[in-house]
């Protein structure tokens, strides 16, 4: 499987250097560069990411970890690996990491709180790997916890970029006012 991954990389990095230069003025090269596929995921901390992902208009995908944590480090060999993962993250949203342990102060538009308290108490997580979902004003959506293989975490990355989160909004407003209805 290992062999397969590696073969797999190395294919998308010979395409990727095969691929024709485009002469032109530094704004083609700008371009073509924020194009690149990525070949990892760039976590950034919830305060930078939180900004970005309003600044960009992009949901945000947190994944609350500890370092003692086996999960975590399974979702980081495994699912976080996986091309299509990293792709989905990079082109549709901003990663943002939190270590559930850490005492680093973060500073959310002049609201300072640490790490392990945005985790315990904002976010209310008790076990990790979780992973919050918010859309791109920093409401929060839903959360996933434990590990997950790419297949499951990319149907949830899929629902939230998607926005179906929305339809099923829609769906249980309908129901609520056909209880009213019925009730009348």
């Amino acid at each position: 499987m290992r062999n397969i991954k590696t073969i797999l990389t190395l294919l998308l990095a010979g395409l990727i250097l095969c691929m024709p230069a485009y002469a032109g003025d530094d704004k083609t090269e700008s371009k073509s560069q924020k194009n690149k596929p990525a070949t990892e995921i760039e976590w950034l901390s919830y305060d930078v990411g939180l900004a970005r992902a309003k600044k960009e208009g992009k949901h945000l995908f947190i994944d609350f970890t500890t370092k003692w944590c086996g999960y975590c480090k399974k979702m980081e060999r495994t699912t976080f690996k996986e091309p299509e993962i990293i792709s989905m993250l990079a082109n549709n949203f901003i990663a943002v990491k939190v270590d559930g342990d850490s005492k680093k102060e973060l500073n959310i538009d002049g609201y300072k709180i640490t790490e392990r308290n945005l985790t315990t108490k904002d976010f209310k997580v008790r076990g990790y790997p979780t992973f919050w979902f918010l859309d791109p004003a920093g409401t929060r959506l839903g959360a996933v916890s434990g590990y997950q293989p790419a297949a499951s975490l990319k149907n949830y990355l899929e629902f939230v970029k998607d926005k179906k989160y929305e339809e099923e909004n829609k769906d249980d407003k309908s129901e609520d006012s056909d209880d009213t209805d019925e009730k009348k």
